[in-house]
């Protein structure tokens, strides 16, 4: 400690210093200050602490609704894989993918969700070619891990029924 006390005009200039020192410290990361004075300063930070808060309300809203979008994501494709898993009979690609045909004439939609693992874009396209069928239009989307494909195709001289045509499709995929 001190050894002999300060006088009371001495004590002052400290504290003055020191609150000058913390003035220096806000005006240093206060973005915006209008006017050098002490009082703008304090009014430039309160505004700035505002728009701050006002900016983590909004990412927090953000953060919870994408949470609760991806929570809904992970729910829906946990009852595709359960109910693909109990109505279809055919072997799979793998664990949680899923093939849906669609047929109107020469013509046919393919749908394939899966993992996006294993390059599952280029095994399609290799099992429609193997197939023999001209592809009009494809298209790949993903979302986390799960991809999504589909392919409009014409059918050439070979006719295939929807199941027929699924089934060939995952054997020449797996």
């Amino acid at each position: 400690g001190r050894e002999k006390p300060l006088n009371h005009v001495e004590a002052e200039r400290l504290r003055r210093e020191n609150l000058n020192q913390r003035f220096y410290a806000l005006r240093a990361v206060v973005p915006k200050v209008s006017k050098m004075d002490k009082a703008s300063l304090l009014g430039d930070a309160i505004i700035y602490i505002n728009e701050l808060k006002s900016k983590a309300e909004n990412f927090e809203s953000e953060k919870n609704k994408i949470q609760i979008q991806l929570n809904e994501l992970r729910e829906e494709i946990a009852g595709r894989n359960s109910i693909s898993s109990v109505g279809q009979n055919a072997p799979k690609l793998d664990s949680t993918a899923k093939i849906d045909v669609k047929i109107m004439g020469c013509d046919a939609i393919v749908r394939v969700e899966s993992s996006k693992r294993n390059h599952p874009g280029a095994r399609l396209m290799n099992a429609l070619m193997n197939l023999e069928v001209e592809v009009n239009h494809a298209s790949i989307s993903v979302i986390n891990d799960l991809m999504i494909q589909q392919a409009t195709v014409k059918m050439g001289l070979r006719i295939y029924t929807e199941e027929q045509l699924r089934a060939m499709l995952i054997s020449e995929i797996n």
